[in-house]
């Protein structure tokens, strides 16, 4: 068996603890990130029909 020396040991620590750090800021910056396609709406029923609808030939009429 090879001794481990200190250096080994510090190397080995600073290593994980950089892999640790990175993964860390990755995992906070997808998490955090505004906007995406599941963001939910401003107000609630947003996404539900309003008084518009749209005719067949693509104008908007109120209801």
């Amino acid at each position: 068996m090879s001794k481990r020396t200190t250096g080994d040991v510090f190397r080995r620590t600073a290593v994980v603890a950089g892999v640790s750090a990175v993964g860390a800021l990755v995992w906070s910056s997808r998490r955090r990130s505004a906007g995406g396609r599941h963001e939910m709406p401003d107000l609630p029923g947003a996404h539900e029909d309003g008084t518009f609808h749209v005719t067949p030939d693509g104008r908007l009429q109120p209801d």
